[in-house]
């Protein structure tokens, strides 16, 4: 019997990997439709944080509020990925946005990014595994 090569990674491991990027994907649903965005953003006191700009995307924020958010990376041969759910909050009283703003997020396009949204995670989940061929068939 092979043992299983997906290692599951602690929360504190997941949040030292969300804390080392500053890309990642956003995952929102509205009306039964799922959008995917990719979005940079930064982890900070087990939030996540990203900017955007008015639009569909803080628009289904506000509308649905539960959100998906996913990095991964190969490293070495190595493939890991954490994986956010929670309840997404668009930032608007004067003290969130200015605590946010000290984060020194920018935007990695060109474009004018005034809205702020948080991501409150109700669960956090990753894992890793060795990058490799599929085991051939015990018989």
């Amino acid at each position: 019997m092979v043992e299983n090569p997906i290692k599951t990674l602690t929360e504190d491991r997941c949040w030292e990997l969300l804390a080392a990027h500053e890309f990642g994907r956003l995952a929102l649903a509205v009306g039964g439709e799922v959008d995917i965005y990719p979005v940079n953003f930064v982890a900070h006191e087990k939030k996540i944080y990203f900017r955007t700009a008015a639009g569909q995307k803080l628009s289904e924020v506000v509308i649905s509020r539960k959100a998906a958010f996913e990095i991964d990376e190969v490293i070495d041969g190595t493939a890991r990925s954490v994986v956010v759910h929670g309840n997404a909050h668009w930032l608007t009283s004067e003290a969130d946005l200015d605590a946010v703003e000290a984060l020194g997020l920018r935007t990695y396009s060109p474009t004018y990014k005034t809205n702020w949204v948080e991501i409150e995670p109700v669960s956090v989940s990753g894992r890793e595994f060795e990058i490799g061929v599929e085991p051939a068939d015990e018989l």
